[in-house]
């Protein structure tokens, strides 16, 4: 089979522990585009503003499937696709949440912005990522006009995100919920996930899903992992996670990625 794509997560896949694209993932995925016309697309629970960074860091035009594949954006960074919450049910998530598990924070991804209730310590830790500061405050007061709403996270324990998550479902039939980390609980629009927004991918390529090749790590990538021609996680995925996929490379801290498209490749 001859791979025309690879899809990739950012956090706790492309990136290693430390925040960083390592020199032999670099390496590799130049070689590939520059020497071979291999197309890279970056899929992340971020934004674009948080997803960029990582992007223009490559040294040549990429995908970006940002917010889980709510939104899309071209290798010139143009959107042509985008599924989005409408405010009202933004707004009765943000309530549901208030009642049912108080402790967990929400936070809303509106085109570039983020939007905070207020400054805390996941905020602030949010900020680590984002090159955007926060919008803090009321959402309909802080939201940018007609800002599309891409999906909004929930902040709290394991067990108090798994608990709202399994509450929420039945409530907002038409919005998905899944985990982006044991901790982060994740609301899009009914059909949004890595997977959907690889089918998209392919379909504005011309090329066929079995030609593509996704990393991922976490539960938000499982989807992905078991559309792609070849899906890869990572070592550092947990159990279920590897399960869902094709192969199992060595971990983020120790250049999985870069493994795993030598073999292939070269």
């Amino acid at each position: 089979m001859s791979f025309k794509l690879v899809v990739s997560d950012i956090d706790g896949t492309f990136l290693n522990s430390e925040k960083k694209i390592s020199p032999a993932t670099l390496d590799v995925c130049r070689r590939l585009h520059f020497e071979k016309g291999v197309r890279f697309a970056l899929a992340s629970g971020r934004g674009r503003a948080g997803i960029r960074p990582v992007a223009d860091a490559l040294g040549f035009p990429v995908f970006i499937l940002a917010c889980n594949g709510a939104e899309i954006f071209d290798e010139s960074g143009v959107s042509f696709y985008r599924r989005t919450l409408s405010l009202a049910e933004t707004l009765a998530l943000k309530s549901a949440v208030r009642d049912l598990s108080p402790d967990v924070e929400t936070i809303v991804y509106a085109g570039d912005d983020w939007i905070a209730d207020a400054m805390t310590d996941i905020v602030r830790g949010e900020c680590y990522v984002m090159p955007v500061a926060p919008l803090v405050g009321d959402l309909e007061t802080v939201m940018p006009e007609n800002a599309p709403i891409l999906k909004m996270i929930g902040v709290g324990t394991i067990e108090s995100t798994t608990a709202l998550m399994n509450k929420l479902a039945p409530m907002f039939p038409q919005c998905d919920f899944y985990k982006s980390q044991h901790y982060i609980m994740e609301a899009v629009a009914k059909g949004v996930n890595k997977a959907s927004g690889l089918d998209v991918l392919c379909a504005r390529c011309g090329i066929d899903v079995a030609e593509t090749i996704a990393f991922g790590d976490s539960y938000n990538d499982t989807e992905m992992l078991r559309r792609a021609g070849l899906g890869v996680a990572m070592g550092n995925a947990a159990p279920d996670v590897q399960k869902c996929a094709k192969r199992v490379t060595a971990t983020n801290d120790d250049d999985g990625i870069s493994k795993t498209l030598n073999e292939i490749f070269y």
